[in-house]
């Protein structure tokens, strides 16, 4: 009678065990799937990213720096004083 009983518990948990086990199946699949979507928009985004950083850069290199901006200063300062000595030094002639 044992023997029975267990033989009938096993034919009915033994389709139930199997469901369940094809359901984990299809849940990994999709977790899987849902992963590797993830890693290629992650892949996408920080590509587009590095490609941002590279266009940061070389715009970078294109903008004038203080140190640049300071020397332009300087020299068109230096013009300007040569400019009015020379004008002052023709004044000074002329009268």
């Amino acid at each position: 009678m044992l023997t029975l009983l267990l033989s009938l518990q096993a034919s009915y948990a033994a389709p139930l065990i199997l469901l369940a086990q094809n359901r984990q199946d299809d849940r990994d699949r999709v977790k899987s799937e849902q992963d590797r979507q993830r890693a290629e928009r992650n892949l996408a985004d920080t590509e587009y990213l590095a490609r941002e950083v590279v266009a940061l850069r070389l715009a970078m290199e294109e903008v004038a720096t203080k140190e640049f901006v300071r020397d332009e200063l300087r020299d068109l300062l230096e013009e300007l004083v040569k400019e009015l000595k020379a004008q002052n030094k023709a004044t000074d002639k002329t009268e």
